[in-house]
Parts: structure tokens; sequence; C-alpha cells
């Protein structure tokens, strides 16, 4: 009985030792290729040596959802424009890199003010969650947000939340943003 409990223990210590370790990259799929599937690692760089194919690595959506990337990557650019310094700066640069050049901004059916390239805002976007697509029949429009929270002055509004957007030369740019 002990010798058994024993040899139980042993197995279990053994399998656990070897879940720690880390696993080396396979010929397939090697160990530079292996990164977090974001737009910019995903984007091959001629300076590294990369092939032009999509890491094996990278996840569904990011190969088959751009529009999803850029829309996420303009609503951080916005929650992180009220940082002072150079962080503010290169959020409202992400910002009128994912954005067209005149984006509307409603909240509860008033117009406000969005200025990219003058940097200026009438709201202040605090967070959001669960992003889905929008779709018109089969052509995607934008995505809408379950929940959006931003500041209009000290006043705080939460609803749900539509970014649309446009296609163009491949590339997808917001160019509207509205908030019930």
């Amino acid at each position: 009985m002990i010798r058994m409990t024993l040899l139980a223990m042993l197995i279990l210590v053994s399998a656990a030792a070897r879940a720690e370790e880390p696993k080396a990259a396979t010929p397939d799929a090697p160990a530079a290729k292996m990164v977090e599937a974001t737009p910019a690692a995903a984007a091959p760089t001629e300076a590294a040596g990369t092939d032009a194919k999509a890491p094996a690595a990278v996840a569904k959506g990011a190969e088959g959802r751009p529009y999803v990337d850029t829309a996420i990557t303009f609503l951080k650019a916005l929650i992180h424009s009220a940082r002072s310094g150079e962080e503010g700066e290169l959020a409202w640069a992400a910002a009128r890199a994912n954005a067209a050049d005149a984006v509307t901004l409603k909240v509860g059916g008033k117009d406000l003010a969005l200025d990219l390239a003058g940097k200026k805002s009438d709201a202040q976007l605090v967070r959001f969650h669960k992003l889905s697509t929008l779709r018109e029949g089969a052509a995607v429009k934008g995505v809408t947000l379950e929940n959006l929270e931003l500041r209009v002055g000290a006043e705080a509004h939460t609803g749900k939340a539509t970014v649309r957007m446009d296609e163009k030369d491949g590339k997808w740019v917001v160019t509207a943003l509205e908030v019930e």
C-alpha cells in the first residue's frame, strides 16, 4: 500500500514538473513567430527578416477582423488622450491614425466636438466593453459596444455605443462615435 502511494506521488510530481517546463518551438512554428496577436506583431518587418505570412500563433479574430483592431485602438487612444505629456501626445496620434479626417461624436442625441487634429474633445472616454461587429447585410459598418462610459464636463454618461467605420484603401477608419 505504501509503495503504491509513493509511486502515485512520484508520478504526480514528475507530471507537474513537466507541465512547468517551457515548451521548445517546433520546426513549423519557430520561437520568433510565437508572438502575441496584435496588429504590430502580425505585420511583417523587413529589418527582422520575417516572411510575409502571418504567425502561426495569431488568433483567428486578429486575422479576419481588422476593423475590430482599429476600433479598439481608436477607443483606447481616446481613453489615454487625457494624459499629459508624451503619453497624451501618443494617444492623440494613435486616434488620428485610426480615424477619418472628420469624426462625429453624438452623446444622447447631442453633437459634441471631437477635434483630433486640434487635440480637443468635449467628452472624455472612460471605459468600454463587450464589442460586437455591426453589419448591414453582409457589409461591415463598424462595431457596437454593450457599454461605454464617458464624461461630458462633470457629468458621467453610460450607454450602448456604435463606432461607425469605413474601409479606405484597404484600411479601416473610424468615422463616427454615437452613444445612446
